[in-house]
């Protein structure tokens, strides 16, 4: 046993039930590997699993309350697990109870909290929230600005009201005003006093979402000024400053946030976004102290976006965005996570709807990991030919139609198109469980650790 390694240790370890051969492994682990104490838990670990394992397969949520069950009672440090089970563990919300004391009356909410706000740049803005500040977020094509803002608003019950700012969005657009059908109330309004559309309380907070606000003419900018300002402030008794509709209706504040996003600084004119507007300092001067440039984030995107399906998607996906990036394409198009999502429920119907007969068609519950597809549409599923059912590759050649025709040559070769498709014709045979590889998972693991 010279040359013994710790896998081979570990090995026979989780597959003898031998009591004798498991203690003279432990004893080897001790003084081969002394100190190495994730090596023998791994080795409890599996034997645990192997013996609660005899007769099925464990399936994810089992392989979890396991872990975490040798971790309260053996105080195994969470850094000491795997990447692949510290990814399964950060994944999952948490539930908080949460005491508000308002004057003598107190409120208990329970709440789940989620990894999309674990992150550090959302911690900042749960903050800014808290302080009432108003937010932009800026960044490149794909990055999450509006995806954020979206799932932000789930997470708080809020309402999400969003402006899509360009040059012609209109004073009627942000603060109201009369229209042949009548007076209409502006979205801006709205969010600010927690209204519905007809005028009547929501009962609820409202997200102002000023999606894209570089875009919007500079003098229909300066109306949304004031709201901007106000959205913070109170009077000498406390209540909160109200802002005037173009009625000249005196609006009360509710509960209101807003974030605004861009591609660019504000105070910017740049060549790269030619539909940008240089804003004025005074609107740049709300967001002062609240502005983030956001990055994609491939890890979150892989474990709480795509939930680690699959591999072979993300891998060649993230292959195709760098390569878009490095040849200076960005302007035709690029890889965001609505894209990634795109191909990726495409695939989950191509699987279904391959595995579906015709004569008895019977469609499981749309899966929750994959954005509750495929829709449960009978008269779609029994109509949809499974030799005409849409693929990934219809999906690429879509999303490459979008460059010019030597711009998609370009990315075809330097992304070994040919080959990844070869990879989906292999990938097409194989159980939905089984696609992602211990290759191609150990790839990713070391793609993200970069």
């Amino acid at each position: 046993m010279e040359s013994i390694t710790k896998k081979d240790l570990m090995d026979i370890a989780s597959s003898s039930d031998n009591s004798i051969i498991q203690d003279l492994v432990k004893q080897k682990m001790q003084d081969e590997f002394q100190g190495d104490i994730v090596a023998q838990k791994m080795i409890q670990l599996s034997q645990l699993i192997s013996q609660r394992n005899t007769n099925s397969n464990l399936d994810e949520e089992e392989v979890k309350r396991i872990v975490r069950e040798e971790i309260e009672t053996d105080k195994i440090k969470f850094d000491d697990l795997d990447e692949s089970i510290k990814m399964m563990l950060n994944n999952q919300p948490t539930n908080v109870t949460i005491t508000v004391k308002q004057g003598n009356t107190s409120k208990i909410f329970k709440q789940n909290t989620s990894p999309v706000f674990m992150r550090p740049f959302a911690q900042k803005i749960l903050s800014d929230l808290l302080a009432r500040n108003n937010v932009y977020l800026y960044g490149g094509a794909g990055t999450g600005k509006t995806y954020f803002a979206k799932q932000l608003s789930k997470f708080l019950g809020w309402d999400l009201i969003t402006v899509s700012c360009n040059q012609f969005t209109s004073q009627l657009e942000l603060i109201g005003g009369q229209t042949i059908d009548g007076y209409q109330e502006g979205k801006v309004i709205r969010a600010f006093g927690n209204l519905n559309p007809d005028g009547t309380p929501m009962g609820k907070g409202c997200i102002l979402l000023l999606d894209e606000l570089p875009k919007i003419d500079p003098n229909t900018a300066g109306i949304l000024n004031s709201v901007l300002a106000t959205i913070g402030e109170y009077d000498e008794l406390g209540v909160p400053e109200p802002i005037q509709n173009s009625k000249g209706d005196k609006i009360q504040r509710g509960e209101c946030f807003i974030i605004a996003t861009g591609n660019a600084l504000l105070n910017t004119k740049d060549a790269e976004y030619e539909a940008n507007f240089k804003q004025d300092l005074s609107l740049q001067d709300r967001f002062t102290g609240s502005t983030y440039r956001l990055f994609v984030d491939e890890s979150f995107e892989w474990n709480s976006i795509l939930n680690q399906k699959w591999a072979f998607i993300f891998i060649y996906l993230n292959k195709l965005r760098k390569t878009i990036i490095d040849e200076g394409f960005t302007s035709k198009a690029f890889v965001s996570i609505r894209f990634m999502l795109s191909v990726q429920k495409t695939y989950n119907v191509f699987r279904v709807i391959k595995a579906t007969s015709k004569t008895n068609p019977v469609i499981e519950q749309p899966n929750s990991l994959i954005s509750y597809t495929p829709a449960p549409i009978p008269s779609a599923i029994y109509a949809l030919e499974p030799s005409k059912v849409k693929t990934v590759k219809d999906s690429l050649e879509e999303f490459f139609g979008l460059f010019t025709s030597e711009q998609a040559d370009i990315l075809r070769v330097k992304t070994d198109y040919d080959s990844w498709l070869k990879i989906v014709a292999e990938k097409n045979k194989l159980p939905l469980d089984k696609l992602n590889s211990d290759a191609e998972l150990l790839e990713i693991e070391n793609f993200l650790r970069k």
